[in-house]
Order: structure tokens, then sequence, then C-alpha cells
């Protein structure tokens, strides 16, 4: 099955500094996730604080993407998380939506090397 841009729940996590449980969106290409029991995942969070930044990928509340409330793909804070601890999946984003999300996370990472190289 494939994993890229399925929403999953995680738990409660304290040492990546979250006080509740929330859902992740898998980044991770499936070669990956099919062959490691830690995917990359994105955090997704609620706060309409975060509108408007280009690196929260904004997420619709809707059948397909099993979220409640409008949300974001907080592209900045790319983790791994142990496959056995994720639970779902619960929903997926479209093809389009993760390409978006794709995109914020090679800005946040600076893939493109656009910072200058010291």
């Amino acid at each position: 099955m494939a994993e890229r841009g399925r929403i999953y729940g995680w738990p409660r996590n304290r040492p990546f500094g979250d006080s509740k449980a929330r859902p992740v969106l898998v980044v991770a290409p499936d070669a990956a996730t099919e062959v490691s029991a830690r995917w990359v995942v994105v955090p997704i969070s609620r706060d309409p604080r975060l509108a408007g930044s280009p690196l929260a990928v904004p997420l619709p509340a809707d059948a397909a993407t099993g979220l409640y409330q409008p949300s974001y793909a907080m592209a900045w804070l790319p983790t791994t998380v142990l496959r056995s601890q994720l639970g779902g999946p619960f929903g997926r984003v479209s093809p389009e939506r993760l390409n978006s999300v794709l995109t914020a996370l090679r800005t946040a990472l600076d893939l493109e090397m656009l910072e200058p190289w010291h």
C-alpha cells in the first residue's frame, strides 16, 4: 500500500515538544516506507496563525483527509517516527496538495542550496 500522502495519528511525544497527540503526514517515498520501521513525516496543526506562512501548507477538513478542522502541514518540522507508534491511516491528501507540501519541505530544508555556503 502506498503510504506517502497518508495522514496518521501520532500520540503525544514530549521529546519532540508536543504536549498532545496530533496528526502527521507521511512524506517519505514509498520505497523508504516499505523497508524501514521509521517514516519521515511532517506534523499537522490546526493553529489558524499558520495561515499565509509559505512553509505551512493548508489542508482541508473533509472526508478524504479525515481532518475535522482546516489544518496546516508544518513543512519546517520534518521528523521520523516509528510506524508502530502511528494510528490509522485515517485520510490522504491529494497529489496536488502533497506536491505543495514537498515543495515547501524543499524550501524549508534549502535543498536547492540557495543560501550562501560557508
